[in-house]
């Protein structure tokens, strides 16, 4: 009975270290770059078998939690996916990975003159991040804080590292989706046409007048041109 009885528990302890062995959690880094070396932050890093994500730093760093057997997917806007594999048992691995730039367009999506490229990109740029998106910032205050108390202000939630930086990340997104759609409309081949300007003077015309949001959301096609034409007739009298 007794020989039973410790079978039983040697039996027990091996399943326990062994549950251990499997569960045991690698936390992975490393950093996503291109085939130029260029880094690139915002780069989304998914766990398949956990369904976590991680976003690179604008160092493209990035940091995530794994166990051996775990693949890493790594998607980023215009390149092509790539898939890794986790082969540590326990502790840290360095996983660096090198995207190659491919010509990407949204899945499901009708492509045709109902879209323009800066559309398409907007939405596969959405469907990418939306996971971080469609997270609710958290509040100022607790929903508790008695009426007239004051602001609470809770360091583990609206303060904590996880969301400022998940803040800073709307808002360079914000910045970012801006910054595309003047670039999608003040194009270089498109002022060179209105002022006949090419090479440095082109590309410092462009840079002393280059629009804002605002006023690109503002102006219709033709009146763009115009616009162009009079920060152009301005720009050469200086």
């Amino acid at each position: 009975m007794m020989k039973q009885i410790a079978r039983i528990l040697a039996l027990g302890c091996m399943l326990l270290l062994t549950m251990q062995f499997v569960q045991a959690q690698v936390v992975v880094t490393g950093v996503v770059s291109d085939t130029n070396r260029l880094v690139l932050p915002y780069a989304t890093v998914t766990n398949l078998t956990t369904g976590k994500h991680s976003v690179t730093d604008q160092g493209g760093f990035y940091r995530i939690n794994a166990s051996r057997g775990d693949r890493l997917s790594v998607t980023f806007v215009g390149y092509i996916s790539d898939t890794v594999q986790v082969t540590a048992t326990s502790g840290s691995q360095t996983i660096n990975i090198r995207m190659t730039v491919t010509s990407k367009f949204l899945k499901g999506v009708d492509i045709s003159a109902k879209y323009s490229p800066y559309q398409l990109d907007s939405m596969a740029r959405r469907e990418q991040y939306g996971y971080l998106l469609d997270l609710p910032n958290k509040p100022l205050a607790g929903g508790n804080t008695p009426e007239g108390a004051g602001i609470v202000f809770s360091p583990i939630t609206r303060f904590s590292k996880k969301e400022k930086q998940k803040r800073q990340f709307k808002e360079n997104y914000e910045a970012m989706e801006k910054e595309k759609y003047i670039d999608s409309r003040y194009t270089p081949a498109l002022v060179s046409r209105v002022t006949g300007l090419s090479g440095d003077s082109l590309q410092h015309f462009m840079r002393d007048n280059y629009p804002s949001y605002e006023t690109m959301r503002s102006l219709e096609n033709n009146d763009l041109l115009y616009w162009i034409t009079d920060k152009y007739k301005s720009w050469i009298k200086k």
